[in-house]
Parts: C-alpha cells; sequence; structure tokens
C-alpha cells in the first residue's frame, strides 16, 4: 500500500513537471531574457577626491553592460554608490563633479552675500564667524573645523529622487554606507535612515568634518576602519563575484614626512592602508580588485575631477578582459536595469505640508520667515538649500537641514534646526599688525563674547575688548523686532583710546594726541534683506584730546582761528542717518559684489555736544572679476557741512591703500577725497578647496585732505601708488607691500582685516 501511495505522488509529480514544459512560450522567453548569470557585488573604497575615478568605472560597468545586484562604499566612495543608487547615471556624475562649486561646498553656510548684515559689520574686527564655546561656564572647542552644512544640503540635492526612502535595500541597486563609531573604533554599517545623511556621515573626516550623530553614536569617516569594505557587501548580497576598487593614498616617502601635518596624514593613511589590504587579501580567485593609477592626484585635489573619471575609465579598460566575462546581452542589461524598483524622477514635489523641527531657543516663526516655501508650490532644492544655509548663517547652529515625508498621501518637508554643540555662547578672536620701514608699529588684539539667541526672537548681547595700540571696550545688546529680523534696536555702551598724530605741510610730524571717548548711544533701523541697513542712531559721551607732544596749531599760521585745534575736554552728542550695503564675496580680497556707505551726522549742543557741525561721508566700492584677474574701484569723499571739527572729529588718509606711502593718518583734514583703482591676480588654482588663496596686485590713488573748501583743487590732489603680495590666511589678510606717494615711500607688512 505503501509503495502504490509513493508511486502515485511521483507520478503527479512528474505530471505536473510536464506540463511546466508545456506551459508555453512565455516561460522560454523569460528564461530567455533573464538568462543564468553571476551575481555581481561592487565596493567602492574612500579616498576623498580620488575616489571620483571611481564614476568612470562605472561608467565603463555600463558600456560593458555589466549588472550591478549591490553596491557598498566608504568615504567619497559611499557618496559615488549612493548617488548611482538612487537612479543617477556615470554621466549624470561626470557632469555633476566638474559644476559643483568645491570650495563653497567645503564651506559653512551661505556666501558672505546672504549673511546677516550684522555679521558682516562684525566681520572686520573677528578673525572668524566660528568661535570658541563657552557652555556651563566651561571652554567648549568645536568637534571639527567645518559643520559639513554645505556638503550635506549638495548631497541632499543630488539624492532628491531618493529623499523619501528609508531602506536603502529599496533603492535602484541595494546599498550600505560605510561610517566608523567613533567611541569604539568599529565599522558602523548604515542600511536605513537619509541617504544624504548616510554618506554624510561615511565621509566625515576626522577633525576636518564634525562627526554625524546617528542613533547615538558618534559617526566618522569609514575609512578609519574600513576602507574598502569587502566584508559588508559579501553580507549584503552574497555576490558570486566582487569587484573592489582601492583608491586609497600611498604612503607618503621618509622625505616628505617634514611637518606636523604631513605626519599626522601619514598616521591616517597607515590606518586606511592596513585595514583595506586586510580586506583586499579575502578577495577570491573569480573576484576582480581595480587600483585606478592616480599618481600625485591628492585626496583634496577637487578640481581635478575630470582627469580622476578618466584614470578610473583607463583603470577598468585595463580589466577589460575580466570584467567581459560579466558581460550580459543588451535585452538581458534592459531586463536588469528594468526590474530595479521605481524612483521619483521628479526634482520638483509638490510641497503639501511645513513641519519645523527646532532645539534652538529661536521661534519657529523666525526659521519660518526665512524658507520662503509655500504649501501647494512645487520644490526649488536650489533655493531652498540658499534659504536653510540663510538661516544657518544667522548663527549658533550645528546644522539646518530637511526631509521629505509621505504621510496620508502628501509630501511634507520636514526642516530640522540643530543647536551648536559648542552652545550659543561663543568667544571670537580678531587680530590687527601692521608696521612699515619707518619703525612704524600697530599691535591689536580683539576678543568679542556674544551671548547668542537670548530669545526667541534671536536678540544677543555682545562684548567686544581689543588691547594694543588702540583700546576699545564695548558691549550693546541686539534686538530685532520682528519674526523676519527686518526691524531692530541696538543699544550701546563704549570706551575708547587711540593715538593721533597731526602733520605740517612737510609731512613733519606737528603733534601727536591721545584720544579718549566714551559714547552711550542708541541705534534703531530695518536690515534691507541682507544686503543692507538703513538706520538712525543717537550717542552722547565725554571725552578728552591729550596733548602729548607738538603744536596744536602749524607753523605758518599759529592761531589758526578759522580752523582752531582744541585741546583739553570735549562733550559729544548728536544724531547720525546712515544707509550701508555690503553685498561683498569676500571682506579681504573681494571679487564680486559691491559695498557703499553714507552717513550723515549733526552734532548738536542741544544733545550735549561742546560744538555744533555737521558731516557727510560716502564710501563706494564695487570689484569687476574676469578669470583670475579682479579690478576693484574704489571712492571716499568725506567733509563737513556746517561748523568746524575739532581734532578728534577730522578725517584721516594715510597707509595702504589709503594714500600709500603716507603713514597712517598722516593726511587730515576737515575735508578728505580718495578714489583709487585696486588691481588683483589670483596667484593659486581658484577652484581647488582646501587652499590659502594667494594674490599678487597693485593700485593707483589719488585724494588729499583740506581744511577749508577754497583749498580743494586739481594741483593739490595727492597721487599715490602701491604694490603688494596677499593670502587670506585664517588669521586674516596678510599683506606684503610697498606704497609710493609724493616723495613720500613706505613698506607694509600687516596682519588683519583691510576691506
Amino acid at each position: 500500500m505503501h509503495n502504490h501511495r509513493m508511486h502515485r505522488s511521483l507520478f503527479w509529480l512528474l505530471f505536473s513537471l510536464f506540463l511546466l514544459v508545456l506551459a508555453g512560450p512565455s516561460a522560454a522567453s523569460v528564461a530567455d531574457a533573464a538568462p543564468s548569470r553571476p551575481r555581481v557585488g561592487l565596493v567602492l573604497g574612500g579616498g576623498g577626491a580620488r575616489g571620483i575615478a571611481h564614476i568612470g568605472i562605472l561608467q565603463m560597468l555600463q558600456e560593458l553592460r555589466v549588472p550591478i545586484d549591490c553596491i557598498v562604499g566608504t568615504s567619497m566612495g559611499s557618496i559615488v554608490g549612493g548617488l548611482y543608487a538612487s537612479g543617477m547615471t556615470p554621466e549624470q556624475m561626470t557632469e555633476t563633479v566638474q559644476r559643483i562649486d568645491w570650495p563653497a561646498a567645503f564651506t559653512d553656510g551661505p556666501p558672505r552675500a546672504d549673511l546677516p548684515f550684522r555679521t558682516k559689520q562684525e566681520q572686520r574686527f573677528l578673525l572668524t564667524n566660528n568661535g570658541v564655546g563657552i557652555k556651563d561656564g566651561r571652554v567648549q572647542l568645536p568637534q571639527g573645523l567645518l559643520q559639513g552644512q554645505n556638503l550635506l544640503l549638495l548631497l541632499q540635492e543630488l539624492s532628491l529622487p531618493a529623499a523619501e526612502i528609508r531602506d536603502f535595500d529599496k533603492l535602484k541597486v541595494p546599498y550600505r554606507a560605510v561610517a566608523t563609531d567613533l567611541a569604539t573604533g568599529t565599522p558602523v554599517v548604515l542600511k536605513s535612515g537619509e541617504l544624504a545623511m548616510a554618506m554624510r556621515a561615511s565621509m566625515s573626516i576626522p577633525s576636518a568634518l564634525v562627526p554625524v550623530k546617528l542613533d547615538d553614536k558618534l559617526l566618522v569617516d569609514g575609512g578609519v576602519s574600513d576602507n574598502v569594505p569587502v566584508d559588508v557587501v559579501r553580507q549584503l548580497c552574497r555576490p558570486d563575484v566582487i569587484i573592489a576598487v582601492d583608491v586609497g593614498s600611498p604612503l607618503a616617502p621618509a622625505s616628505e614626512l617634514n611637518s606636523l601635518l604631513s605626519i599626522t596624514g601619514q598616521l591616517t593613511t597607515i590606518l586606511t592602508v592596513r585595514n583595506a589590504q586586510q580586506q583586499i587579501k579575502t578577495l577570491g580567485r573569480r573576484d576582480i580588485l581595480i587600483t585606478p593609477d592616480l599618481g600625485d592626484l591628492s585626496s583634496i585635489a577637487f578640481d581635478r575631477s575630470r582627469e580622476a573619471v578618466t584614470i578610473g575609465y583607463a583603470a577598468a579598460n585595463d580589466k577589460r578582459g575580466e570584467l567581459s566575462r560579466l558581460s550580459v546581452s543588451l535585452a538581458a542589461y534592459q531586463a536588469h536595469l528594468a526590474a530595479r524598483p521605481g524612483l521619483s524622477e521628479n526634482r520638483r514635489p509638490v510641497i503639501d505640508f511645513i513641519r519645523i523641527k527646532n532645539n534652538t531657543r529661536l521661534s519657529d516663526q523666525v526659521i519660518e520667515k526665512q524658507l520662503h516655501v509655500k504649501p501647494g508650490e512645487p520644490l526649488d532644492p536650489q533655493e531652498l538649500n540658499r534659504n536653510l544655509n540663510i538661516i544657518f548663517g544667522m548663527g549658533d547652529f550645528q546644522q539646518v537641514t530637511y526631509s521629505l515625508v509621505e504621510e496620508d498621501g502628501k509630501t511634507g518637508l520636514v526642516v530640522e534646526a540643530t543647536q551648536q554643540h559648542i552652545g550659543t555662547d561663543t568667544l571670537n578672536f580678531g587680530l590687527f599688525l601692521g608696521a612699515n620701514m619707518k619703525g612704524d608699529s600697530l599691535f591689536d588684539l580683539s576678543v568679542a563674547y556674544t551671548m547668542a539667541q537670548l530669545n526667541s526672537l534671536g536678540g544677543e548681547w555682545r562684548t567686544f575688548v581689543q588691547i594694543g595700540g588702540n583700546i576699545k571696550l564695548e558691549t550693546d545688546f541686539y534686538q530685532p523686532l520682528d519674526a523676519a529680523q527686518e526691524y531692530f534696536i541696538n543699544p550701546y555702551l563704549s570706551y575708547q583710546q587711540y593715538n593721533l598724530d597731526l602733520f605740517n605741510d612737510s609731512n613733519e610730524g606737528n603733534a601727536s594726541f591721545r584720544i579718549y571717548r566714551a559714547n552711550i548711544g542708541l541705534e534703531v533701523g530695518r536690515n534691507l534683506e541682507h544686503w543692507g541697513r538703513l538706520s538712525l542712531g543717537l550717542r552722547y559721551g565725554p571725552g578728552k584730546n591729550d596733548l602729548r607732544f607738538g603744536q596744536i596749531s602749524n607753523n605758518e599760521n599759529p592761531t589758526n582761528d578759522e580752523n582752531p585745534i582744541n585741546e583739553g575736554s570735549f562733550d559729544d552728542g548728536g544724531y547720525s542717518i546712515r544707509w550701508s550695503a555690503d553685498t561683498l564675496d569676500n571682506l579681504n580680497f573681494p571679487t564680486s559684489g559691491y559695498r557703499g556707505n553714507l552717513t550723515f551726522y549733526d552734532s548738536l549742543t542741544a544733545l550735549g555736544a561742546s560744538n555744533n557741525f555737521s558731516t557727510l561721508s560716502l564710501s563706494a566700492a564695487k570689484p569687476y572679476t574676469w578669470g583670475k584677474q579682479t579690478l576693484i574701484p574704489r571712492v571716499v569723499l568725506s567733509g563737513r557741512l556746517s561748523g568746524d571739527l575739532d581734532v578728534q572729529d577730522l578725517f584721516l588718509l594715510g597707509g595702504f591703500l589709503n594714500l600709500s606711502g603716507y603713514q597712517i593718518g598722516q593726511i587730515s583734514g576737515q575735508y578728505a577725497a580718495l578714489g583709487e583703482l585696486i588691481y588683483m591676480y589670483r596667484l593659486d588654482n581658484a577652484s581647488a578647496a582646501f587652499t590659502i588663496p594667494l594674490y599678487a596686485g597693485g593700485s593707483l590713488e589719488v585724494g588729499g585732505a583740506w581744511n577749508a573748501i577754497d583749498e580743494i583743487t586739481l594741483d593739490s590732489l595727492i597721487p599715490a601708488g602701491s604694490l603688494f603680495l596677499g593670502a587670506d590666511t585664517p588669521l586674516g589678510p596678510l599683506y606684503l607691500a610697498g606704497g609710493v606717494a609724493k616723495g613720500n615711500a613706505s613698506l607694509y607688512l600687516m596682519l588683519g582685516r583691510l576691506f
């Protein structure tokens, strides 16, 4: 009986198989369209800019019709792999990396033109926008030189088709990014979450970019622990063949290890090379290793993107014989591509709702006012990135980013603002060092302590201290009056001491004063978006002119009844009306934008002043750039409209680019004028990231200062000029310059703000 049942079961099994065979042409055609082939896993190693070579390898794999079943990347390999997994083609990637502004990608925040106007003003005195944090009474240092704000926004824009995907197995190609747990040093495989954030975490270069916090872990660059993650791709899709690409930097010879930076870089490279070699040793006989010959192309040479792609393509072509064995027919390759999960190709989805995730003291309304995104309108990724950067530029943010979510069939924009790790209280520093070959020198060191986000509208209290040749103490409270931060009120207290030297017509020292003045003041006004400001100011304060040596009048007119110079105490009291504009891209060496200032000041005895007078001042500059060359016309016009100016209120000229050749303040008067044309040529590669810009240039200048209107003639104008070398260093602009003016010559060495 048992045998009978077994025979009957076997009969039905064979009969079923026979029916499947006869099932027809459809079964046969499917088999024909998707023939059996080995599963292929792709591993893309880390190497910074060298990793752009991965794009050329993907291009060759595409030409050979090699299906990729899964992809794993580390650092730059995670970015190239992630973009490919999100649907970007090698051709699109090639075009993208060539148009990216890499120096901007590796900076934080918006271009200077989009910074708040108050921040632009502060840059004239402070070294950097980022400072040292003061949190819970302790100094907090940044976790990296850069927050990675611009890099993250760039990755979000590029991976927008996959913005709503949270499971990396549902991308067009199953994908993993590898990062390193900073606390344990172990690899962390990222398989879900926001794709852009995973790529950013995998490329968190230690000390350069702040770590990314995910799931209570601080993540840094995956290259530290697993730079060629062969083990991860095996776990991901159990491939029959692994294609591994190693683009890591080689170890430097001993002759090049001659600095702290080179030694530190070598130690990092040792770690990377060691773990990469361990993974490469696990490759099997059928696996393929590609090592592009990138030569001297460094990990920061993003400006050589086209070259890196070409080298990657050539390296894959060298392996053409081995890779060709993985090639499939055109029909099979097209079927493979068609079987991939579909992702949205719409890079401008309509936003149905907006949600703010905000852990700062600022109100949600302040953030919303800067977004300029309305429900029901298509999303403009580039404009959104600009607006998010503008919010970031308001200060005190670790990052300002976004995500797209799908809820109840509606697409939502979620903006997340995270407070700085170092807190909202910061210390910033400034420096000015100037000297000429005549023995004159000036040294000023500045410190600013800022308490930010004191309230929901973004009020801040700043105390500024400057010591050196000039002494200044100032504390002010800046309070925006609305969520858009258009209107503001700014009360302040200040005290300063500085030297003022007057010269006679022979340019010989005539008198030297030490000026002491204190002020209490109030400024109210309106910020004109980010480009300008209109304000009304009131001030009052006592002062003193201390004549240290010399005479208080020139030898030709000892009494100088028309323009007396008073020694002793004075009172300052009056109001000002000021219009300012500033869209310069760089304060130190501008190449675009403009800057202008128009100030009317009225000193009134009715407001406590010792003297009635009024003045009007105008200054303007606008760079014009073509290629590496920049031409900057600049004009300064100042003069009294009524009354007479005492010594502390005279207009001054002299110093580098202010009638070069003269000493600082050597030319003074009741009226002053300066016109100049500055030429700059950039010596380094302007498209390279992580560089210190170097410039050579010169100026043609003409101007003068006068005590009476009738003294202003063409013959009285002083011609001047200069030649200089400059560098935009982290400590401020550095200048080595020489200037000449009407028989006067000076050599200058300066470190600090100028424009």
